[in-house]
């Protein structure tokens, strides 16, 4: 696959490795011109995870082994859609006089689709390793070297570890849930299902939540830093979840964060309600923890995101005393280690 560095790489190499890449059917991008999708005019499918391989397959960008590792998410994402562009010139030029033919012919909202995609899995890959480290300083009580520094405030202690999970679109987060749990929030959507009504519980981009103790061993993966993007360590972070299905309650959750590049005003609010939500059956259908609800954007222009999360928590409306707001903390998430390290300081707050 080809690879866009800071200097400018070999032409002839490039065309030899895409073109290899191609060949072997494990390339970026699938060409469906002749058995198209039906109902869509797609002419190319992108391979999200030979993307990533191909862009980051050496190192988790932020993190060790990164050769610049303060760049922000759009220099990553830059590489990335570099590389993307360039096998698809080699590999799907436009022939004769149609210039539709070629790869020039994507989609753009494809690829605006994959932008967002990628943001949030270079995010998602930069907290697990946070995480990871922050889980090597509860056992051992000695903060690993690398690009995280230590929380002010962490206390070691194995009962402290967590796991950063990444959760798959329209997850049913229902299935990460004990069967006494689970059936506790069935019981609660029955009898509001028996009225006409419902409330579901919705699936934040990614999750933070304290390791079940004993630990179960299908949590070990979180003890470890995903070492780069490749392929494999693509897959571990985006199959994770899986791994610990029936396995928590709703003390075990501690945060969610909501990760968009940007977003319009008239989507401001779907976070507003994903957050209340949250809370809600957290809190008072599960009776679990106070749970932390983050939004993570790239860009605030455009609307007027920090008014509209201003919002206050209906469930901490209906406590009474001191209001919270919905949306605990907006953060502008510009780059892959600053935003992993803000987490990571975030972890001492969580008194249980």
């Amino acid at each position: 696959m080809a690879r866009i560095f800071p200097a400018a790489p070999d032409p002839g190499a490039q065309v030899t490795v895409c073109a290899t890449c191609h060949a072997a059917g494990t390339g970026c991008i699938l060409d469906v011109r002749v058995n198209r999708i039906r109902n869509r005019n797609t002419n190319f499918r992108l391979n999200q995870d030979r993307l990533v391989d191909c862009a980051f397959r050496s190192y988790v960008p932020g993190c060790d082994g990164d050769p610049d590792p303060t760049r922000p998410f759009a220099a990553y994402r830059a590489q990335a859609i570099a590389n993307l562009h360039a096998a698809g010139a080699i590999n799907f030029p436009a022939q004769g006089t149609d210039p539709g033919y070629g790869f020039n012919s994507i989609n753009a909202q494809a690829l605006g689709k994959v932008q967002g995609d990628v943001y949030e899995i270079l995010e998602a890959a930069a907290l697990w390793n946070a995480a990871a480290d922050w889980n090597t300083f509860m056992d051992s009580g000695t903060w690993p070297a690398g690009p995280f520094a230590q929380p002010v405030g962490a206390v070691p202690t194995p009962l402290r570890r967590v796991a950063i999970v990444k959760l798959p679109r329209n997850y049913d987060s229902t299935r990460l849930l004990t069967p006494a749990s689970r059936a506790a929030y069935k019981a609660f959507q029955q009898s509001l299902e028996r009225q006409g009504m419902v409330l579901r519980l919705s699936s934040p981009d990614i999750v933070g939540v304290r390791i079940p103790e004993p630990m179960p061993s299908s949590y070990d993966r979180f003890l470890q830093r995903l070492p780069d993007l490749s392929m494999a360590s693509y897959r571990q972070l985006q199959g994770a979840h899986q791994a610990i299905e029936g396995t928590l309650d709703g003390r075990n959750f501690l945060f969610a964060i909501a990760v968009k590049t940007s977003t319009r005003s008239d989507r401001l609010y779907q976070p507003l309600f994903e957050a209340n939500v949250l809370k809600f059956i957290i809190g008072f259908v599960l009776r679990g923890s106070s749970l932390r609800f983050h939004v993570h954007m790239e860009d605030f222009e455009g609307a007027d995101v920090e008014g509209a999360y201003r919002a206050a928590s209906l469930p901490s409306l209906l406590l009474g005393g001191t209001p919270q707001k919905a949306v605990d903390k907006l953060y502008q998430a510009i780059t892959p280690r600053a935003t992993a390290q803000e987490i990571l300081d975030e972890m001492p707050l969580f008194p249980l």
